[in-house]
């Protein structure tokens, strides 16, 4: 099952393209800023913002993001509350996209979230 999972979700060139798109790599990119591309999910970043605030996220927090895709709402919750985050997802492509964005973000978010990739089974 996870292999054909994996194999769904392996875009060829993900992050080649997501490169070509953003610009130059010394220009760093905000969560705000990468919202309408890396938050795969009903409401995107609001719906994001306001889960957080619902569960009461702190900068002294772990939090786990299974299924982390590209890494959208794991990097908002390092940037916008201090947390450390760390997102799982089972695409290579995935996890090696969120690392490119991520890096793209401030120095302290880049410090706080970590991307593995593998099955949270």
């Amino acid at each position: 099952m996870n292999d054909a999972v994996r194999e769904h979700y392996t875009p060829a060139g993900l992050t080649e393209r997501l490169k070509a798109v953003l610009g130059p790599e010394t220009r760093p990119l905000t969560p705000q800023q990468l919202g309408a591309l890396d938050q795969f999910h009903t409401r995107g970043l609001a719906a994001t913002a306001d889960l957080a605030k619902l569960v009461g996220i702190t900068a002294h927090m772990s939090v786990l993001d299974i299924g982390s895709g590209i890494g959208g709402p794991a990097r908002f919750l390092a940037a916008t509350y201090g947390c450390r985050v760390t997102g799982v997802d089972l695409s290579e492509s995935f996890v090696e996209a969120a690392r490119v964005l991520t890096a793209r973000n401030s120095p302290a978010t880049s410090a706080a979230a970590s991307w593995k990739a593998g099955s949270a089974f």
